[in-house]
């Protein structure tokens, strides 16, 4: 057996845990290098590697309530949507815009960037046009009002805004087949 997997061995061992048992600094330790051992079969293509582990980090954090089960959460969406699983990536990214709400307030930029970016991205892929443009439009005001009009989630957001919006009003293609301008 390779080295690499006995290191993943011994994480999942580390990581699991009994019903009784409270979630100890080894324990927190082995879930976030399992996580960033996901990340990394995720980079090189072996997406299914990639989403066994993230779901058993996610079970961990979620079992104890630790609050890296919003990285978990978005981690395991990034790669259901690349691997083509887009009902389950809006799925996990709306649990993420919950968790966040709960935990964070509905004004902070995390919050606001799931909700303005992420989840209008993922909505738009699966052809929910006008549902993306509605919730980064409701995204978008709050970006203004609690993060201000020169913040990287605003910009971002205005420019997803601007494409769904041409998108919409059947512009899109219009938009980028123009020729440049000189």
């Amino acid at each position: 057996m390779k080295r690499g997997h006995h290191a993943i061995r011994l994480l999942l061992l580390l990581s699991s845990s009994s019903p009784s048992s409270s979630l100890t600094l080894g324990r927190v330790r082995a879930l976030r290098a399992l996580g960033e051992r996901s990340i990394q079969f995720a980079r090189d293509g072996h997406y299914d590697r990639a989403e066994a582990l993230q779901r058993r980090v996610l079970n961990g954090m979620q079992k104890h309530g630790h609050p890296d089960i919003a990285t978990a959460l978005n981690n395991l969406a990034d790669t259901c949507y690349l691997q083509g699983a887009l009902e389950e990536a809006e799925r996990l990214q709306r649990e993420l815009w919950s968790f966040q709400r709960e935990r964070l307030g509905d004004g902070h930029p995390q919050t606001l960037k799931v909700m303005g970016i992420l989840l209008p991205v993922t909505l738009t892929a699966q052809g929910r046009f006008a549902e993306a443009m509605g919730l980064c439009s409701e995204a978008g005001s709050q970006m203004d009002e609690h993060l201000g009009e020169m913040h990287p989630h605003t910009i971002a957001a205005a420019a997803l805004r601007e494409v769904l919006a041409a998108h919409v009003q059947g512009t899109f293609e219009a938009l980028y087949s123009a020729p440049p301008p000189i």
